[in-house]
């Protein structure tokens, strides 16, 4: 299987986005967890796992199949994904043609998570599973807990029209729980609780170096700055 081929929504400005933050990690700071709520197929699971190194634990929750009946998934979810094949098994034949070992596969609903993953023990937690204001808001303040100081936490669909609910409780954590965002996309916000000043640098020379991705000049938010990454024109 060709990576391109993996079906999802991973925009390549995330991925590109993914692997300079991750490798800025792996060369600044030492090992870590890497968290991913919500897997679908494994597009983002499996760039993820390009960057774990010797002894770091990646914990991927997800329904899966369950999904057409969890009482965690809107009506909508339910329908959206009752002809696709969702299931673990699927995931783990996607992941398994890139990697020689799966991650730790947490099969249930995210908000028990941190049943599995330590406090303070994640460098990096990508929140991409149920987009209600409720769940998102859940899943938020389990990254809280699973970070370390200075871990990234990164949302889905922070700004679709569709997913109101989602975009509320992102900018709430900004808004009253010192989130501090540092750079954002189309699709995905990128933030830490921590100083976000060298994630802000290293989205900024990812981009410089690449040639074809733009880390527009940090717009004031707050007590922060973020950066607007995305395709040259």
């Amino acid at each position: 299987m060709d990576y391109k081929d993996i079906p999802g929504w991973f925009m390549p400005i995330d991925q590109a986005a993914f692997a300079w933050l991750l490798a800025h990690q792996s060369a600044t700071q030492p090992p870590g967890g890497v968290v991913e709520l919500g897997v679908f197929m494994g597009k983002s699971a499996v760039l993820i796992g390009n960057h774990l190194r010797p002894g770091e634990v990646f914990t991927a929750c997800d329904l899966f199949e369950d999904i057409a009946t969890a009482p965690e998934a809107t009506p909508g979810e339910q329908r959206f994904f009752r002809d696709k094949d969702v299931s673990q098994a699927a995931f783990e034949r996607v992941y398994l043609s890139f990697h020689k070992e799966l991650p730790r596969i947490v099969r249930g609903p995210t908000s028990t998570i941190t049943r599995h993953v330590a406090p303070g023990s994640a460098r990096f937690v990508h929140i991409d599973a149920g987009h209600t204001y409720d769940l998102v808001r859940g899943d938020t303040a389990s990254a809280r807990v699973m970070l370390r100081e200075g871990g990234i936490v990164v949302f889905d669909d922070y700004r679709k029209a569709g997913n109101p609910g989602c975009m509320a409780a992102t900018w709430e954590a900004v808004l009253n729980d010192g989130l501090k965002p540092f750079a954002n996309t189309d699709f995905k916000l990128y933030a830490t609780w921590g100083d976000p000043a060298p994630y802000r640098q290293a989205i900024a020379s990812g981009a410089a170096a690449s040639g074809w991705a733009v880390a527009e000049a940090p717009v004031a938010l707050r007590d922060t700055e973020m950066v607007y990454l995305h395709r040259k024109a």
